[in-house]
């Protein structure tokens, strides 16, 4: 196994719920609950597979819309 890097990160009380419904619905339908930290690493090895255009990016909304974009594109 990996060794692990940790870091500490800053999400709304509307981010963690969302994080803590993905998991209520993995275990509710059949699969196990997963751990917060088990969501984000997941999300960011798919973020990862993707060519994001980073290029002049300015804020996070920017960069979120690039990312979804992404995500479309990969489909």
């Amino acid at each position: 196994m990996k060794k692990k890097h940790w870091t500490c990160i800053g999400l709304s009380k509307k981010q963690i719920c969302l994080l803590d419904e993905i998991s209520k619905k993995c275990r509710f339908t059949g699969g196990r609950k997963l751990c917060r930290t088990s969501i984000v690493r997941a999300f960011l090895k798919a973020a990862g597979k993707l060519d994001i255009d980073v290029s002049r990016v300015r804020s996070e909304e920017e960069f979120r819309e690039r990312l979804l974009e992404s995500f479309r594109n990969y489909c």
